[in-house]
């Protein structure tokens, strides 16, 4: 950390990610680098002489006092690319940060984000508290930390008793939208974290919000788009997800409604995986689910032992309503109902109707 506040120091002096990495490469001392800093250290770095002027103009006025308040306040931890605690998978994104602002500790726990339009609906917040909650026993939850639809992601982590991390758009002090400052302190608090990769003090804008997306997708194994309109900022969270070759998976939505619009479009060209229950997530991996504290292997399960598994995930049913959704005779379905119940997976309930145990 002593180190690292050199780097968050230079940071502050308009120097850019991508350039820190190069001054790195051969600097072995952000103390050194920075208390020496002039127009001939930085020129093998920073080409362009306004550039450079630019940066030593924001050196001589820098208010260092003031990073090091902020850090301290609200216990920041920086981390760069040459610490161990640096996420290997944000090395493998095509703008890798070189420097961190984390509040707390990124779990190590996978990660799995979850997002879609600004504005969410009904039907998405519907979406969400159905289906996350089964996903943050398995994964850390991330998204972004904004209104509406990043938010309703955090709190029902954090409903559910499960760790969240937001990735931020802004500087690591700065919070946005401003009434999220409360539910920042919830995910630290429960062990979740807030990370960011601007600069101390640096407020929200356009431009920030794709770079953000980029972060969330580099975490995450897979990425859940609940709603997304056509522009949507999702979509850019879909492409990149698809670019770095994680998986993606999209809500089917009402085909009438704009915000269903790209969900459906992805479903359609094959895009990401259609995600009717938690279990559509949950079957791509390992196939972990954790309940009463306790985690434990779900067991391989044969095409028509899931699809009775995936029917009763979603609401109790009797036997015969198993039977007459999934087209299966009683006496075949009986068998796989009592493979189900020795694996532990269902049970009948107090009315007769097989839920999940």
């Amino acid at each position: 950390m002593d180190e690292n506040k050199y780097v968050a120091y230079l940071h502050s002096c308009s120097l850019s990610q991508n350039e820190l990495y190069s001054i790195f490469k051969k600097e072995d001392s952000p103390k050194i680098f920075f208390e020496n800093l002039s127009n001939s250290s930085l020129e093998a770095f920073v080409p362009n002489f306004e550039r450079r002027t630019q940066i030593l103009e924001k050196y001589k006025t820098l208010n260092i006092k003031q990073i090091d308040s902020v850090l301290k306040k609200s216990s920041v931890d920086i981390v760069t690319l040459r610490d161990s605690e640096y996420p290997e998978s944000l090395k493998n994104i095509s703008h890798t940060p070189y420097i961190l602002y984390i509040r707390w500790k990124i779990p190590t726990q996978d990660m799995f984000g979850v997002v879609w339009s600004r504005k969410i609906t009904g039907y998405g917040k519907k979406v969400i508290e159905k289906i996350v909650p089964d996903i943050a026993k398995i994964f850390t939850v991330v998204s972004g930390g904004a209104a509406w639809c990043d938010t309703q992601a955090h709190k029902t982590t954090l409903k559910a008793w499960e760790k969240t991390v937001v990735v931020v758009g802004t500087g690591i002090d700065q919070t946005y939208p401003v009434g999220n400052e409360k539910l920042f302190d919830e995910v630290v608090d429960s062990g979740g974290a807030v990370i960011s990769i601007f600069r101390i003090g640096e407020p929200g804008n356009p431009y920030n919000f794709p770079v953000r997306n980029e972060i969330v997708v580099g975490l995450c194994r897979g990425i859940l788009v609940v709603e997304a309109k056509e522009k949507s900022g999702s979509l850019i969270t879909a492409n990149l997800c698809l670019d770095l070759g994680k998986d993606l998976f999209a809500i089917p939505g009402d085909i009438t409604l704009s915000n269903s619009l790209w969900t459906n479009s992805l479903i359609q060209k094959w895009e990401a995986k259609c995600v009717i229950t938690s279990f559509d997530v949950l079957e791509e991996y390992d196939l972990l689910i954790k309940q009463n504290s306790h985690r434990y292997q779900l067991p391989l399960l044969g095409d028509l032992e899931s699809q009775i598994y995936k029917v009763i995930s979603q609401e109790e049913s009797d036997i015969d309503t198993l039977a007459e959704v999934l087209w299966i005779p009683l006496s075949e379905l009986m068998i796989k109902l009592s493979m189900l119940e020795l694996k532990k997976l269902i049970k009948k309930n107090l009315s007769g109707k097989y839920i999940l145990v």
